[in-house]
């Protein structure tokens, strides 16, 4: 599912990659997630999900890095030992730090307006924000001068905070005060793999 940033990141990898692969579309309340065979696969119920014959994986970082190592991705997913541990830092920040905070702006400012289940908590915003300052101080200071997050070059870490930061106008992020990451999200939206993985909002 497209909409989606954890599978957005794993569908930019893809087509980076040019991988041949078989998309198969999952909407949220279809009940297959639910599924007594889709939950052999995926024990959370959740996407995405990596059927790579029979082996299958699950969290969208490991499914990107196991991608990229299979293969042989370096500039995406580099092998030298200090720079992938970059990378592997800012996945590991946008699954503890970022995304949680974003997901929040999102549920309340975007998702629960689409299922009609009331308006956004104003506390549950305030809290969110307050967080969500915290980390784009860090990325914003991160990014000054760099271009792409990590070494100035695309990689995994790129796709997976862009993901993070995909739904930033319908969810209402503040991000007026933080010119280098929308400076970055710009140059994200030039790369072809980011634009083809795009979903189409109603």
């Amino acid at each position: 599912n497209p909409a989606s940033p954890p599978c957005r990141r794993v569908l930019a990898t893809i087509f980076h990659l040019g991988l041949e692969v078989e998309l198969v579309d999952v909407q949220f309340h279809s009940g297959q997630l639910e599924s007594p065979d889709y939950r052999r696969m995926n024990p959370n119920g959740a996407v995405p999900l990596l059927d790579d014959g029979g082996f299958y994986l699950w969290e969208s970082t490991a499914i990107m890095t196991y991608l990229c190592d299979k293969q042989g991705a370096t500039e995406l997913y580099p092998q030298h030992l200090q720079k992938r541990a970059d990378v592997n830092r800012w996945l590991a920040w946008s699954n503890a730090q970022l995304g949680p905070v974003t997901g929040t702006l999102v549920w309340e400012n975007l998702i629960k307006g689409w299922l009609k289940i009331g308006g956004p908590d104003p506390k549950e915003v305030a809290e969110a924000e307050k967080d969500f300052h915290r980390c784009a101080k860090v990325l914003d200071q991160e990014l000054l001068g760099r271009g792409f997050l990590c070494g100035g070059r695309l990689t995994l870490a790129d796709f997976a905070l862009g993901a993070n930061m995909m739904h930033a106008e319908m969810g209402r992020f503040p991000l007026e005060k933080y010119r280098n990451i929308r400076d970055w999200l710009k140059l994200l939206d030039g790369v072809d793999a980011w634009k083809k993985s795009a979903p189409t909002m109603s």
